[in-house]
């Protein structure tokens, strides 16, 4: 099914008078190409109708910018878009919504006038499940000390392994680290750094990499451990008790893409579906596009901008950088900023997705994301009868499987990979009836709902390690006038391939368009100056105090690890040139004094020198973050502790009375999030 666009008129061709050449410019006589009707000075092109493009057009459009968004399939959104099959919407992918999206909350709550809780659902955390298992093992978000500790009884690890997976996250997210002084020796994996530290085990390392591979798809060992380090300071906002995301209560498109797109047209933004730019050049410093039809054979259209935002994937930019040959009309991208050759080397992988609607209801099956514990393919199961509205499952269950490690998927036809991965969701759950083969009716899968989709077109950007010295800039002002950058690939604050690291490069590349139009006029900015939203995170001396602070702790919980291990006959890592020295309880000490005195060291810098930290690309620099001091820190701490041990003394004295009242489902074993205090 198609969805209607709304288009303007074909602008009429008109002759262009020649300018006189530049030295740097090859042109063919401009009366080739073009123009396109606006205020002198304020069209701008958007390739790419992903959230990034979008969140960038919807910024301009209220600047008082002509703006026309080019995309080349059926409906805007890319990794955020969904397919209507038989009447039902099926999401590209089921993501996750998180608090400290702030770029993105301004987006829906600001730009479109959306309320957060009438169309999310707050999530606590998520629950594991094992092979054969009775019972759901409950992780919460980290964001108040109720919650550490029921993390740290859950027994998916040892109370003990749990503590160290958390402080691995607290160490690396204060860690002086960045991405100057050495180039070679700062490209630095996550796996990598787990295996410097002096506490980490095995079983902790596996869990940092099962995160990583079900979240982003991407093993610790190929992650930038800066990258990493980026994100984790984003998301520690203990102690605020905020939920570990926000559930979308509907399709991508009902709910986000489709309204963004009534915003723009109301405003008489122009957008192109099913049109594909061929090429961008730059004719006498304006930008020059090509498109045609998707999948069409036709002639090309072209048209000259005053501006054009890139907000493609890399194999796609990589394309127009570099589209058509040196002899052509103007200059190829590449050719003024030759390092856009570059993009080649930036990788992404796709998630397989099956939306599996049965013909059945699962009883007591949890509303959380659920991770398989162990499972084949990366496999993750989230149960959208219990999110979206009601009335599109007649009362049955439909799941949404995704196998984040797809590339151990066998066979390449939907019948085959689709087929594993039913097999492997069978093991977990063997009361559900897939049946003997792929669209075998007699079961209990509804095949003209269920759809699959290999998400060959919608790969997620991998934050590999030394992928940050490709990504491109938001602008290169010196080589590339008037021509922008944007998507998860492109270099921001957020960094790793998030929606909010989209969205937010999408406002960048909108700020910075808005500025060059500026400044080209010699004027004010057209509207209100764009602006993101800043984020809030810990400053470096919060994070290195809070990490000396528990650093008895986790050696002490390393000790106990050893110790047990030794009890059970275990004689662990042998070889010291091989092998995590701490596995051997004799070093233990003396690799605690050196982590202190190191930790300790670079704690009264980032107290005494802030400023002068020497990382000045890393997370703790960046320039567009609210950062909490250590002593505002020191008393939400203190805060957070008080308000723990009133309530545990509490609920002592009233018998638990209290949870009672307020306490979960029966279907869970923890308390859900509570709202902030």
């Amino acid at each position: 099914m198609k969805t209607p666009v709304k288009k303007k008129a074909a602008p009429k061709k008109t002759a262009a008078a020649k300018a006189k050449p530049k030295a740097q410019s090859r042109r063919s006589p401009a009366a080739s190409i073009g123009k396109v009707p606006s205020g002198k000075g304020k069209s701008v092109a958007i390739v790419g109708g992903g959230i990034s493009g979008l969140a960038a057009a919807v910024k301009l459009q209220k600047a008082g910018f002509d703006v026309t968004v080019f995309e080349k399939n059926e409906r805007l959104g890319g990794n955020m878009s969904s397919t209507l099959v038989n009447g039902v919407e099926h999401d590209v992918y089921p993501h996750m919504f998180p608090s400290w999206y702030v770029n993105f909350w301004d987006l829906f709550e600001n730009e479109l006038g959306l309320s957060q809780s009438a169309h999310f659902d707050p999530r606590p955390g998520v629950k594991m499940f094992a092979q054969g298992a009775s019972e759901y093992v409950d992780l919460l978000n980290p964001t108040s000390l109720h919650a550490i500790v029921e993390n740290l009884k859950s027994g998916l690890m040892s109370p003990e392994e749990m503590l160290l997976t958390g402080y691995t996250s607290l160490d690396i997210a204060g860690y002086p680290m960045g991405r100057e002084g050495f180039g070679q020796l700062d490209k630095l994996d996550v796996n990598g750094f787990l295996y410097s530290t002096g506490y980490a085990t095995e079983d902790v390392a596996q869990m940092v990499n099962y995160m990583l591979q079900v979240i982003w798809s991407i093993q610790s060992e190929r992650t930038a451990a800066v990258t990493y380090q980026d994100f984790i300071r984003h998301t520690l906002t203990f102690p605020n008790d905020a939920p570990f995301a926000h559930m979308l209560k509907g399709s991508l498109n009902d709910k986000i893409i489709e309204p963004i797109k009534q915003l723009l047209e109301r405003h008489r933004a122009t957008i192109r579906c099913e049109t594909e730019v061929t090429s961008v050049r730059l004719v006498d410093d304006k930008p020059v596009l090509r498109w045609k039809r998707t999948g069409s054979n036709g002639r090309a259209q072209s048209g000259a901008f005053d501006q054009v935002i890139l907000a493609a994937p890399a194999p796609v930019l990589n394309q127009l950088v570099s589209a058509g040959s040196r002899s052509g009309s103007g200059d190829r991208l590449i050719d003024r900023e030759p390092s856009l050759a570059q993009l080649r080397r930036l990788g992404g992988v796709p998630i397989p997705v099956i939306d599996l609607y049965l013909k059945t209801t699962l009883p007591h099956f949890p509303a959380e994301n659920i991770g398989l514990a162990g499972a084949q393919y990366g496999l993750s199961v989230l149960d959208i009868s219990q999110l979206w509205p009601a009335q599109q499952f007649d009362g049955k269950t439909a799941l949404v499987l995704a196998a984040s490690d797809g590339e151990a998927l066998p066979g390449k036809t939907t019948p085959e990979w689709g087929w594993a991965m039913l097999e492997e969701l069978k093991k977990y759950y063997p009361a559900i009836d897939i049946g003997s083969g792929w669209e075998d009716p007699d079961c209990d899968i509804d095949w003209d709902k269920t759809f699959a989709r290999s998400n060959a077109d919608f790969a997620l950007f991998l934050n590999q390690v030394g992928s940050w010295d490709f990504r491109p800039e938001t602008s290169y002002p010196d080589t590339l006038p008037g021509v922008f950058f944007a998507g998860d690939l492109c270099r921001s604050n957020v960094d790793m391939a998030t929606i909010e690291g989209a969205v937010e490069s999408g406002v960048l590349a909108a700020k910075a368009t808005q500025q060059f139009e500026a400044a080209k006029r010699r004027g004010d900015p057209l509207g209100k100056p764009i602006e993101i939203v800043k984020h809030t995170t810990f400053s470096d001396a919060a994070l290195r105090g809070a990490k000396l602070a528990l650093m008895p702790f986790a050696y002490a919980a390393k000790f106990c690890v050893e110790s047990k291990r030794d009890k059970q006959g275990q004689t662990g890592l042998q070889d010291l040139g091989n092998a995590l020295q701490s596995e051997h309880k004799v070093l233990l000490p003396m690799i605690y004094v050196l982590d202190w005195w190191t930790t300790a060291y670079w704690f009264w810098r980032s107290v005494l020198e802030p400023d002068n930290d020497g990382n000045s690309t890393a997370a703790s620099n960046h320039d567009d973050d609210n950062f909490i001091g250590l002593g505002t820190a020191i008393l939400m701490v203190l805060g957070e502790f008080a308000s723990y041990a009133t309530e545990t003394y509490s609920d002592r004295v009233l018998g638990g009375a209290r949870r009672a009242n307020t306490g979960p489902s029966p279907s869970q074993k923890t308390r859900r999030w509570r709202p902030k205090r």
